[in-house]
């Protein structure tokens, strides 16, 4: 819902707070009172949070989540729900329509359950997810290569060793005609305010940084949001996270999203080499 770990644990301590102070003996499900207030909380904080990404510098890109999941069951719905590109959707969508979307279609919440929580009819919640479902089609969701990271890996491996060495005919190799960069400084650190379209501007890009951004970082693969990606700390001590959106294929890139903010990457490891 919000994109961003601090503030979702913000959301739940808060509705832990009200839970607190509630007379129980007036709550007939718990489970239900503890959704609705919550959900109500997030949609007040999406709120206020479109508010203010309209003053934000540069392209807005969500947390990343870092770390392996468990399973690849766990992998597979990270991926599914909480993917970059999945998330970069859901800002197309008001708060309603996003809460809506999500009790449904993610959490699997049935209508009579939604429709009091979002203060909706149940038809029009089904109005909601169903222009949301079209909405949001308008853009392919990203493959579901999550089980088949032996392909995408490799591809991110070598994405990082061009990145490093500049290589501009390997980064055209591994990007796709129609690839997009994303960068999210925030306004706090040096970035692309704007994406960059095409996987040859993109490639003539991150190939012109290399000698000053790549070139002394230290790099390790990690999983970010389900998928293969990179965690990176540059020679000038700002760390950076990169995560990818793949082609049905699994062997070319046809998104990179690179957040360095550093307001959104306080729970990153340390790391040395």
């Amino acid at each position: 819902m919000l994109g961003r770990v601090v503030e979702a644990e913000d959301a739940v301590q808060e509705t832990f707070l009200r839970w607190q102070k509630q007379d129980h003996a007036t709550v007939q499900t718990p489970k239900a009172w503890l959704i609705s207030t919550l959900t109500r909380y997030c949609i007040d904080q999406l709120r206020s949070a479109q508010r203010q990404r309209e003053d934000y510098v540069g392209m807005w890109l969500p947390e990343p989540l870092i770390g392996d999941p468990s399973s690849p069951g766990d992998a597979a719905a990270l991926s599914d729900s909480l993917g970059t590109a999945f998330m970069l959707l859901l800002e197309k969508l008001s708060p309603i329509d996003r809460a809506v979307f999500l009790l449904r279609e993610v959490f699997d919440r049935d209508y009579a359950e939604i429709a009091p929580i979002t203060g909706k009819s149940e038809a029009a919640c089904r109005q909601i997810v169903s222009r949301a479902r079209t909405q949001l089609s308008r853009t392919p969701k990203p493959a579901d290569l999550v089980a088949d990271t032996t392909r995408t890996e490799p591809l991110v491996a070598r994405f990082t060793e061009a990145c490093r060495t500049g290589n501009l005919q390997e980064l055209l190799a591994l990007l796709t005609e129609d690839a997009v960069l994303y960068t999210d400084g925030g306004g706090k650190v040096k970035a692309r305010l704007e994406p960059i379209f095409s996987g040859l501007y993109a490639s003539r890009f991150l190939a012109g940084v290399s000698a000053f951004v790549f070139r002394e970082a230290l790099t390790r693969p990690t999983c970010v949001n389900g998928q293969p990606g990179v965690l990176m700390r540059r020679s000038d001590g700002v760390m950076t996270v990169t995560s990818f959106d793949f082609d049905e294929t699994g062997r070319r890139i046809k998104a990179i999203y690179i957040v360095s903010n550093p307001d959104k990457l306080h729970s990153l490891p340390n790391f040395d080499s």
